[in-house]
């Protein structure tokens, strides 16, 4: 089931958001984001949460900041489910354009955002934090 993220859903996510990303946000990043102008979906199943997705909205543009899917879950689609979710909700609130940063080193949704016809449209250099210091972000757009 997809459904709105909600503020007492952020202990299940910081569980997967500490487990699935090399530089996790922390409690208080989520809680300014849900503050703020910002939409968030979760995937539950049995009652338990396996994947998120935030985003920041202004207007009729969105970024996509952060998405998690928990290990046991992944490479089920339901990073792709949320996305698909997600992008249609921002459909129906007039979003022209979304955009995210990837990690260069992160195929997996690299190829999850080809298939959804994001376009590469830039990059920022040394942008994510890395263990061996930093690494590049691609940035995508995708008009609706």
């Amino acid at each position: 089931m997809i459904r709105s993220l909600k503020l007492t859903d952020l202990p299940q996510i910081l569980l997967i958001e500490e487990a699935v990303h090399i530089s996790p946000w922390t409690e208080s990043t989520f809680k300014t984001c849900l503050h703020s102008s910002c939409a968030g979906w979760v995937i539950e199943l049995d009652r338990k949460i396996i994947a998120f997705l935030v985003a920041s909205l202004h207007e009729d543009e969105c970024h996509i900041l952060n998405i998690g899917v928990a290990r046991e879950h992944q490479r089920q689609g339901f990073g792709r489910e949320l996305m698909l979710h997600a992008l249609a909700d921002l459909t129906v609130r007039r979003v022209k354009v979304v955009y995210l940063e990837v990690r260069r080193s992160n195929t997996r949704a690299l190829s999850l955002y080809n298939q959804l016809n994001f376009k590469k449209i830039g990059e920022r250099k040394a942008y994510y934090p890395a263990p061996e210091g930093a690494e590049d972000a691609l940035i995508y757009a995708k008009l609706l």
